[in-house]
């Protein structure tokens, strides 16, 4: 198969933009994308995990004036909230303790080009302000600095999460998200383009045959069937490790039905299956931060419950003795404005001040409610 041919059968637009898939959803996305392209606007990618974010963030990029500069993609919810922005807008010199000499951020080093920020949910609201300074007049302060610094960047944000839901909770700014989606692109889920499946399949068992120095995988139509009545939860990504997983496990190169069964449970709730890790390169002094802020976490928790057990020593951490356990004298009304400290103070209240349960309400981790309680002065 000639490469003309390879390009036709993954659709339109995978020779010229390395988009897969002929669906009439992901033809309207890839066309939203060329024509805001060209412009400064900033963008906002909406969809699930594993549908194609940084696909069409470098798209964009490529498509636009900025295409000979840099293209720098950042996961907001790796780095620790501690950490995010040094990360973002750089140091200076002593502006604390193991900072002995200042430090660009991923703003300054990306001047002229595009800065993607996947899970844009994850980011702080303290870095949320910058952000928001940054897309309004291109500046922002270093961490200990004293000097604006002006750069030219176009944001191109990304989330899997309900961003309008956060605005209304008060864990996103308003005026950032609506800054944000100048333009939304809404990525469709794999299930919303089921006829693209098997040219995925086609591409990915093509890719890993070559990857793994095996013979391509021959999938019979009732394969084919079982793959695309599967509920990917992951999407193209999970879909991709799939194929990578039955091209190194599988030695017969025709693929049945009953084989895909064997990996894949019918019900299509859950699977089970061999994972195939890739070799990636970690930044040591981001693994190192990491770990310190890790420890600070840890000796957080630990003093959180030797003070629960020191000050109530006859009631587990996390139940209600029958009465209010958070500020019993200061009563809470619920409203539509909270403030984050009472929104915190109600959730833990609701559940007896279980942090797990708190958290997974509020849509934050445990060791951010743990930061977040130490730092707004919550009594337990």
């Amino acid at each position: 198969m000639t490469i003309r041919q390879l390009s036709m059968e993954l659709g339109p637009n995978y020779k010229e933009h390395n988009i897969i898939g002929y669906s009439e959803k992901i033809s309207e996305v890839v066309s939203i994308a060329k024509t805001v392209a060209p412009t400064s606007l900033s963008v906002l990618i909406s969809g699930e995990s594993g549908t194609g974010k940084e696909v069409f963030a470098e798209l964009i990029h490529k498509l636009s004036d900025r295409k000979n500069n840099k293209f720098i993609a950042i996961n907001c919810g790796a780095i620790p909230e501690g950490l995010i922005e040094n990360e973002l807008f750089g140091h200076e010199k002593g502006s604390y303790t193991s900072a002995t000499d200042k430090s660009r951020g991923y703003f300054e080093v990306a001047d002229k080009g595009t800065i993607f920020l996947d899970e844009i949910g994850e980011l702080p609201l303290s870095s949320q302000v910058k952000l928001l300074r940054v897309l309004e007049n291109g500046t922002f302060m270093k961490v200990g600095g004293s000097v604006n610094v002006k750069v030219d960047v176009r944001v191109i944000a990304a989330t899997n999460k309900n961003l309008p839901k956060m605005v209304a909770k008060g864990s996103f700014r308003e005026d950032l998200f609506f800054r944000l989606k100048a333009v939304t692109l809404q990525l469709p889920s794999l299930r919303e383009r089921l006829s693209d499946i098997p040219v995925f399949v086609m591409k990915f068992s093509a890719d890993s045959a070559a990857k793994y120095n095996r013979n391509q995988l021959i999938f019979e139509k009732e394969a084919l069937s079982e793959i695309m009545n599967h509920h990917w939860k992951g999407n193209i990504r999970e879909l991709k490790n799939f194929i990578d997983m039955l091209t190194v496990m599988e030695t017969g190169r025709t693929v049945t039905g009953d084989v895909i069964r064997k990996y894949i449970k019918t019900d299509h709730s859950s699977s089970y299956l061999p994972m195939i890790m890739e070799d990636t390169h970690k930044d040591a002094d981001l693994i190192f931060k990491t770990l310190l802020e890790i420890k600070s976490d840890i000796n957080l928790i630990k003093k959180f419950i030797l003070n629960t057990y020191t000050n109530k020593p006859s009631v587990p951490f996390y139940e209600d003795p029958g009465k209010s356990i958070l500020n019993p004298e200061r009563e809470i009304v619920p409203t539509e404005e909270l403030s984050e400290k009472d929104e915190i103070i109600l959730t833990l209240k609701k559940h007896r001040g279980n942090r797990r349960k708190a958290a997974e309400e509020l849509n934050i981790s445990e060791r951010t409610l743990y930061r977040k309680i130490e730092k707004l002065g919550i009594e337990l």
